[in-house]
């Protein structure tokens, strides 16, 4: 991303400065992806706390930061640091190799910070986006004490390339002193046309070869959980974050929730309904995508036939999508300030300020 939604608000806000007439509320969003944390800090405040974890692609360690909001007793957690594309350089962007199990690791180092006293929480909350793991989960699990069998009888590394080999799995029940929420934005099942590894695996670095091979091995594991009796493996939302709510659903009882929910609730945005006369919003590219859980698209739905004007400020917007927008809303494109899409990047602050005068003069 070329700027973070924090950054972007008071962006906009300095150049507002001069507008009298305007009085900005600014709230930005996040829908579980690139900038969660900054976002939950920004609205909730509170401490960073590092972690030392494993590293989704060998056995060296990162350290991941993690939000601790003493007065709430939670703790909030962005995916894409720990198993996301920004942490994995394009020479380890192999999905059949990477593993979750960092957020194992991560999970197991707060529980015995609560269990020595060090925290107090009853809540953690993790935006689930921008990874570059699909593995349903199973490395989490895996650092939680779940256990791959081969034919033989013999343990297999618990990675995406061995899913298909699976004869057998091991699983005592874990349980933690705290509840999981997954905050997701997309609205795609584990297994199929539109699942974790079809939709997603491309711009993961799976080939088309690698995908049969995530899709075939995600069924067999699927299999093997409903001999257990452990069911709902057809949830929609199971393909988000590379599989990740699959096994934290059905083997943690962690609880899956909409970004729209956190966006509105949470974040507090559905408070202001009706109390405001325009929106600025954005989003890197929109799309049809857009429109189906992320961040921009919630706000457009939410505002839409409440607010006059809807400024929507994006790097680019479909024709398709923009030729479907309503008439109170606005779309202005940074790249049409520029040369081309790099340029615009390297210049975004500029762009966002050109945007700025733009929505000034609409007002």
């Amino acid at each position: 991303e070329c700027i973070s939604s924090v950054s972007l608000s008071s962006l906009i806000a300095e150049e507002f400065d001069d507008f009298p007439d305007a009085e900005l509320i600014l709230k930005p969003i996040s829908d579980g992806g690139d900038g969660f944390l900054d976002v939950c800090r920004f609205h909730f405040s509170g401490k960073i706390l590092n972690y030392q974890i494993s590293t989704p692609y060998d056995n060296s360690e990162l350290i991941c930061p993690v939000l601790y909001n003493i007065d709430s007793k939670t703790i909030y957690i962005e995916s894409a640091d720990l198993l996301g594309l920004k942490v994995v350089s394009a020479e380890f962007r192999n999905p059949l190799k990477l593993s979750s199990k960092g957020l194992g690791e991560l999970l197991l180092k707060i529980e015995n910070d609560v269990s020595s006293g060090k925290i107090n929480i009853n809540k953690i909350i993790v935006g689930i986006g921008g990874t570059a793991t699909i593995d349903m989960g199973i490395g989490a699990c895996s650092a939680l004490g779940l256990k791959l069998f081969d034919v033989n009888d013999k343990e297999i590394l618990a990675i995406p390339e061995n899913f298909n080999k699976v004869e057998d799995i091991e699983w005592d029940n874990k349980t933690f002193p705290f509840r999981i929420d997954l905050i997701i934005d997309v609205d795609n099942p584990l297994l199929g046309r539109t699942g974790a590894a079809t939709v997603f695996g491309q711009q993961k670095g799976a080939s088309e070869s690698d995908i049969v091979i995530l899709e075939n091995g995600f069924n067999n594991i699927r299999n093997f959980l409903q001999n257990k009796d452990i069911t709902d493996s057809s949830n929609p939302t199971f393909g988000a974050g590379g599989g990740i709510p699959s096994l934290l659903y059905l083997l943690l009882n962690a609880k899956i929730r909409r970004a729209k929910d956190f966006i509105l609730n949470d974040l507090g945005i559905g408070r202001l309904k009706g109390k405001v006369d325009f929106v600025i919003t954005g989003e890197g590219a929109f799309d049809h995508q857009s429109l189906m859980g992320k961040g921009a698209g919630i706000i457009l739905q939410e505002f839409e036939k409440r607010s006059s004007k809807i400024f929507l400020l994006c790097g680019i917007i479909r024709n398709e999508v923009n030729k479907k927008l309503p008439d109170n809303i606005f779309p202005i494109e940074i790249n049409s300030f520029f040369q081309n899409k790099d340029e615009s990047i390297l210049n975004i602050e500029s762009g966002i300020r050109l945007a700025c005068i733009k929505i000034k003069n609409n007002l």
